[in-house]
C-alpha cells in the first residue's frame, strides 16, 4: 500500500442500485491522485450489447456521465464473475497523465455505467487514492 493512501469502496448489492454515482468529492485545498482501481461482480450483465463501467472525474455541476475518464478502457461488466480486475498505470489500465488522474478541490470521482444493466449485481469497486496535498485546516 502506498504511503498516504486513501481507499474508497463502493458496493452495489442489487441490480436496482447500479446507477451512475459520485463516490468522493475532493475537499478544499486537497489533491488526490487515483493510483489503482479494482472491480468485481457476482452477477454479470447479460444484455446482448456492451455493458461497461467507467471511472471518471468531474467538476462541480458536471454529471458523472459527461465527465473525464481515468481509464485506458472501461471495465467489462460481462466478464467472469467473482474475478477481480485491477487497473493501474503500470498495467496500462489507468490514463498515464498524472494531471488527469488528480482530483482537486470540488472535483468528484464517479462511476459511469453504460449499456442495459439488466442482471448486473454484486458490483464491488475499490479506488486507491494517494494524497498529494492535504486539505486546508480551518
Amino acid at each position: 500500500m502506498l504511503k498516504d493512501a486513501f481507499v474508497i469502496t463502493k458496493v452495489f448489492a442489487s441490480n436496482t442500485e447500479v446507477v451512475d454515482t459520485a463516490i468522493f468529492t475532493c475537499p478544499e485545498g486537497a489533491e488526490y491522485e487515483v493510483t489503482e482501481v479494482m472491480e468485481e461482480h457476482t452477477t454479470l450483465g447479460t444484455n446482448g450489447s456492451a455493458v461497461t463501467m467507467d471511472v471518471v472525474k468531474a467538476a462541480s455541476g458536471t454529471a458523472v456521465a459527461g465527465a473525464t475518464t481515468l481509464l485506458q478502457s472501461t471495465f467489462n461488466m460481462k466478464s467472469t464473475v467473482d474475478t477481480p480486475v485491477r487497473k493501474t498505470v503500470a498495467n496500462s489500465g489507468l490514463v498515464t497523465a498524472r494531471g488527469t488522474r488528480t482530483l482537486t478541490a470540488g472535483q468528484k470521482l464517479g462511476l459511469d455505467f453504460t449499456g442495459t444493466l439488466t442482471a448486473l449485481a454484486g458490483v464491488c469497486v475499490t479506488v486507491v487514492l494517494r494524497l498529494r496535498r492535504p486539505a486546508l485546516n480551518r
